[in-house]
Order: C-alpha cells, then sequence, then structure tokens
C-alpha cells in the first residue's frame, strides 16, 4: 500500500473531527466526522475557507490559532473552543512545515465537548451550593437570636402605647420588618439544611396531588387549567413526601405567576428505563411539570437555581435554590428548558435505587 492511500485510510477513519487547513485558511481534506458535524458534504468544505465553514465570517477569526502559528505567537499545540450548533468542539491546530521549515498549514483535531462542559458546571454548581448552604447556616444562627430579642422588645414598647400614638404606628413598622427578615431566615435555614428526612416507599402522585389542592383556589382564581397524565404503573419510590410537596409547592407557583391571564399546567409522570441484555431495567420516575406562560429568559436561565437569585418583587429568591437541594438530598436531577414567550419545562427525577 502506497503511504498516500495509507494515509487516508487513517485520516479518514479517525473518529474524531480532523482536517487540512492551509495557510490561506483553505480547507484541504475533511474525514467523515468533520461532515457528520457540519452537515455538509466533503465536496462543500474542500476548497473553502475555515473560517467561512465554521463561523460564516468573511475575514478569519480573531482568535484563530493558525493565525497565531503563522505569526509565531504560540506553541504546537494551539487550541480553540467553538460552539457549533449545539454542540461546544475543541479544536487544536497541529503546524506542518516543509524541509525547509516553511510553514505549510495546519492539521486540526477537533473533539465535542459539550457533554463534559455540562458536567464541569453541574459540579461547579453543586460545589457552590455547599458553600452558601454553609455561610447561610452560620449567617442564621449570628442573627437569629438579636432578632428575636428586637422583636419581642418592639411588642413590649408597643403595648404600652396607644395604638393611635405615631410612635405605635412606626414601630408596628419595625414588627413586620422583623418578621420579614425572620421569614428569609428560615428560608436559609431551609436552604442549608431542609430539616431531617423521613423517607419511606410512596408513590409520586400523592405529594402531587395534595399539593394540587392546596393550590386550588389559586389555581381558579388565576383562570389555570390542569391536565394530569399518569402513568398509573409507576413503582412507588423512596421519598420524603412532606418534603417532595415543597418541591411541588415552589414549582407550580412559578407556573402560576408565569401565566398572570391564566394558561395550561400539564403534569405528567412516567417511568425511565434502561435496556440491559434484553431485560427492562427500571432507572426511576420522572415528572414533567409544563407550563405556556412568559418563560425565562436565555440569560437568566443559567442563574434561576442560585441562592437569592429573582426577579420579581415578592420572595427572598430561595425557591428553587431550596427544591434543587432537596432533590439532591433524594439523590435525584431537576433540569429545566424554557424559552421567553414561549412556556416552561421542568423535569424531576427520582431514583428507584
Amino acid at each position: 500500500m502506497k503511504y498516500e492511500d495509507r494515509f487516508k485510510g487513517i485520516f479518514y477513519g479517525v473518529a474524531d473531527i480532523v482536517s487540512l487547513i492551509d495557510v490561506n485558511y483553505n480547507i484541504m481534506m475533511v474525514n467523515k466526522a468533520y461532515e457528520k458535524l457540519l452537515c455538509r458534504p466533503a465536496g462543500d468544505c474542500v476548497g473553502s475557507k475555515c473560517y467561512t465553514i465554521i463561523r460564516s465570517r468573511e475575514c478569519p477569526c480573531e482568535d484563530c490559532p493558525l493565525l497565531k502559528t503563522i505569526n509565531r505567537e504560540n506553541g504546537i499545540d494551539a487550541k480553540l473552543l467553538i460552539s457549533i450548533g449545539t454542540d461546544k468542539v475543541s479544536l487544536t491546530r497541529h503546524p506542518i512545515y516543509d524541509d525547509q521549515g516553511v510553514l505549510l498549514g495546519v492539521f486540526e483535531i477537533g473533539r465535542i465537548v459539550t457533554r463534559e462542559l455540562k458536567m464541569e458546571q453541574e459540579l461547579q454548581h453543586h460545589e457552590r451550593l455547599k458553600i452558601m448552604g454553609e455561610l447561610a447556616a452560620s449567617i442564621s444562627h449570628e442573627i437569629k437570636n438579636p432578632l428575636a430579642g428586637i422583636g419581642l422588645m418592639t411588642v413590649s414598647l408597643m403595648e404600652r402605647l396607644n395604638q393611635k400614638d405615631s410612635i405605635y404606628q412606626d414601630l408596628g413598622s419595625i414588627l413586620q420588618e422583623v418578621q420579614r427578615l425572620e421569614k428569609l431566615l428560615e428560608g436559609l435555614m431551609d436552604f442549608a439544611g431542609p430539616g431531617p428526612f423521613i423517607l419511606k416507599m410512596a408513590n409520586i402522585h400523592h405529594p402531587i396531588d395534595t399539593t394540587l389542592k392546596l393550590l386550588d383556589e389559586k389555581l381558579k382564581s388565576g383562570k389555570i387549567r390542569v391536565k394530569k397524565i399518569y402513568n398509573l404503573k409507576i413503582p412507588k419510590v423512596l421519598i420524603d413526601s412532606s418534603k417532595m410537596q415543597q418541591v411541588f409547592f415552589n414549582l407550580f407557583l412559578n407556573s402560576i405567576t408565569a401565566m398572570p391571564n391564566g394558561g395550561d399546567l400539564i403534569i405528567r409522570t412516567d417511568i425511565l428505563s434502561q435496556k440491559i441484555n434484553k431485560l427492562i431495567i427500571l432507572k426511576g420516575v420522572e415528572v414533567t411539570i409544563q407550563d405556556n406562560g412568559v418563560g425565562i429568559k436565555e440569560e437568566d436561565l443559567i442563574h434561576i437555581f442560585d441562592p437569592f437569585f429573582s426577579k420579581g418583587s415578592q420572595g427572598t429568591g430561595l425557591g428553587l435554590s431550596i427544591v434543587s437541594r432537596i432533590i439532591e438530598l433524594h439523590n435525584g436531577s431537576i433540569k429545566v428548558q424554557s424559552e421567553e414567550g414561549s412556556g416552561t419545562t421542568v423535569r424531576v427525577y427520582i431514583p428507584l435505587d
């Protein structure tokens, strides 16, 4: 076999995304993985400028490793992280020189790293929540007792005054603020540690239905139509029903708030399974909560589980943080998909094991 044929066989057979690019940014060769990533045949890529094919630009990218290689600004491995569609791709470019040391082009290797980056972001998020939980517990203990003292002294002073007295009114305002701060501290304590869990095997439909009954009047007054699509064969899971009720209360309330003019709240339950050697292994249950409300802005979506993040004038911004914490302590997961103006879908997963 000729050297050139052997090279082509290896080049086209590599599972990673590979290409050859000359010093004028012209694509010389691409493999099957490259075609699959860009959803373009090799004929559309070869001969075209790399910045046109990859980033739809009319001039080289400012952060292009090839440009830096030509200008001798970097070493052999020049890396670049780019977005192609919904994927994040890590590109590594290795310079190719002739016998006289003249740069001919680069050999480019790409790898889809979307999953790795997502996992890294989730780990960072959990670490932030852990630190915030420890900080919240510390702050709450330091403030709780002095705040209770202020409240008691305020009540004591109010009892000595006439209710029509202007000072009485001022003390009433102070008491309201004390009560608001106490409520915030309760939220902080719930976030830091939602209290002891009482885990029992239960049907996930029970805390859902109980929560809907609690919110019945609010749903009716808000003209919210509830549609339940339950999988009646769903198995029981090990949960703290009262804590899961708290989860659904926050999620349903968010959906109601997101539909000020009424709308549809769809609650779906299902079984998640995996097929291994012709056997169906049940993994867990999933609750999907969908509304057709105002949705969430893209730039806000990544922050919704962050403590104290809130776009509303009411609330402390701890609701979803506490929800995330409770689900995490159930060894489950929660995912949110939303688009501004198109509603929101929340998926809560609780494992069977």
